[in-house]
C-alpha cells in the first residue's frame, strides 16, 4: 500500500527544508534579526513537516505514528510563533514581542501535554491502493489548534498587507503581498488540516493541504528574497 499523506509532507519537508537552509546562509552573512526569525520559522515547519512525513516511510507502529502525530503540533505553532515576532518587532513592540512569544510556546507546550496524556495508536486508513493514519485528538482539540493557528496567522497577514498599502514604495509593497500571500496560503493549510480535512478521503484533505504548504513556502520565499531590477 502506498503511504500517500506521508509522500506528500515528504514533498513539502523538502521544499521547506531548502528554504530554510538558504534562509539560514542568508542570516548568517547579514545578521539580520527578521531574517533569522524567518530562518527558525521555516526551521520549526520543516520538523514539523518531517514528523508527519514519517508514519509508513520510517515508523509502522501505531503507538510511534501516534506520538509524532502528538508533538507536530509543537513545531506548527512554534513556527507561527517565529513569523509573529517579526510584526511586532518592525512595530517596535519588544515587551508584546516577548508575551506573544512566550504565549505562544505555552499554548504550544499544553497542548502537546494534552496530546501525549491521550496517546492512543493512531488509526488507520486504506483505500486501495492508498494507506494513511490519523490522529486520536479528537475534532475539539483540532479545532482549536486551526482556531490558534488561523487567528494568529491572519493578524500576521493583515499586517503585512497594511505595511504594503502604506508604503509608497513599490518594491516594498510587493515584498509585503508576497509575504501576506504565502501568510494566507498558511491559514488555507491549517483550516483543511484541522478543522475541514476530517473526513473518509482524509488523504484528499492532506494533499489540498500541501499544495498550501508548498505555495505559502514560494510565496515566502519570493517576498524575502524579492529585489527591483536594477538598471543596466
Amino acid at each position: 500500500m502506498l503511504p500517500i499523506v506521508s509522500i506528500f509532507n515528504l514533498v513539502s519537508a523538502l521544499f521547506f527544508g531548502g528554504i530554510t537552509l538558504k534562509l539560514y546562509l542568508s542570516y548568517k552573512k547579514k545578521k539580520d534579526e527578521n531574517l533569522g526569525n524567518f530562518f527558525k520559522g521555516f526551521l520549526s515547519l520543516t520538523i514539523l513537516l518531517v514528523l508527519i512525513a514519517s508514519p509508513g516511510l520510517i515508523f509502522s507502529d501505531l503507538k510511534t505514528i501516534s506520538l509524532m502525530y502528538a508533538i507536530y503540533p509543537f513545531f506548527t505553532l512554534l513556527g507561527v510563533a517565529y513569523f509573529g515576532v517579526i510584526p511586532l518587532k518592525v512595530l517596535g513592540w519588544k515587551k508584546t514581542k516577548e508575551l506573544f512569544f512566550r504565549s505562544m510556546v505555552g499554548i504550544a507546550v499544553v497542548i502537546t501535554f494534552f496530546n501525549i496524556i491521550d496517546w492512543q495508536p493512531a488509526i488507520v486508513h486504506q483505500q486501495a491502493p492508498f494507506i494513511y493514519w490519523e490522529d486520536t485528538r479528537g475534532d475539539v482539540m483540532n479545532i482549536i489548534l486551526g482556531a490558534v493557528l488561523g487567528l494568529t496567522l491572519l493578524l500576521i497577514a493583515v499586517f503585512f498587507i497594511n505595511q504594503g498599502l502604506k508604503s509608497s514604495d513599490k518594491f516594498v509593497k510587493i515584498r509585503a503581498f508576497f509575504i501576506a500571500a504565502g501568510i494566507i496560503s498558511l491559514i488555507m493549510s491549517a483550516g483543511t488540516n484541522f478543522i475541514f480535512g476530517a473526513s473518509a478521503q482524509e488523504y484528499l484533505g492532506s494533499i489540498m493541504a500541501n499544495f498550501f504548504n508548498v505555495l505559502a513556502a514560494v510565496l515566502i520565499a519570493a517576498g524575502i528574497y524579492y529585489k527591483p531590477k536594477t538598471s543596466s
